[in-house]
């Protein structure tokens, strides 16, 4: 492994809190393998996945269920958990590379081996679970919601601290969660916005008015 691919997984919630050099000695003798995708290649789909735990270490991914898109995926994001410890014949969703990228693979017997020898990275697998779990349960309530205006009200009032505040990742990672366009996620913003519900400044939104985006 090189050091920047070590320092992307130093961000990762699997290896988080560990060293590069204790990355580097946890992988060793683990079989873990890179692979390289290009632009518009499927990585995992319902029909054609591995049973194996991906790290994505340069690039960026597309992950979609049918015409739903349900997220995207950059650089130190994991994928295939719910390949792993199931009997279950088809995958959950497809992967596509939006961009070239580069893919760490961890087969499902590296993985008991790192939660096997390292507390740490068991808690931090668990940690990752939960928060999948959790993310999961926003899609769907979300999706449920009906408009987009109702769907981000909802969403805002679920998501912000004790501030009013919530920064996100991306816009477009925001839209893809709502299930709803980019586009139509600025206007529904501006909405917002205009009539003095909320401030929005490039990644964080602050909610002003909570009692009448109920």
């Amino acid at each position: 492994m090189t050091d920047g691919e070590l320092a992307v997984l130093a961000g990762t919630f699997l290896f988080r809190g560990l060293r590069a050099s204790e990355i580097d000695a946890a992988l060793a003798g683990r079989g873990a393998e890179k692979r390289v995708y290009a632009r518009g290649e499927v990585i995992y789909s319902p029909t054609g996945f591995r049973r194996e735990l991906g790290i994505l270490l340069s690039g960026s991914v597309t992950v979609t269920k049918g015409a739903l898109t349900v997220s995207a995926l950059t650089a130190g994001d994991l994928f295939g958990a719910a390949a792993l410890y199931t009997d279950e014949g088809r995958y959950v969703s497809t992967l596509t590379a939006r961009t070239a990228c580069e893919v760490l693979f961890l087969s499902q017997e590296s993985v008991d081996g790192l939660i096997d020898t390292s507390r740490l990275i068991r808690e931090n697998y668990l940690r990752y679970l939960a928060q999948r779990i959790r993310f999961l349960s926003a899609k769907v309530d979300a999706l449920s919601v009906g408009t987009g205006e109702r769907k981000l009200s909802a969403y805002l009032l679920r998501h912000v601290d004790e501030t009013g505040r919530l920064t996100v990742r991306s816009m477009t990672e925001l839209a893809s969660t709502l299930g709803i366009g980019r586009a139509s996620l600025y206007r529904e913003l501006a909405k917002l916005k205009d009539a003095g519900l909320i401030e929005h400044t490039g990644k964080t939104i602050r909610v002003l008015k909570p009692e009448l985006l109920k």
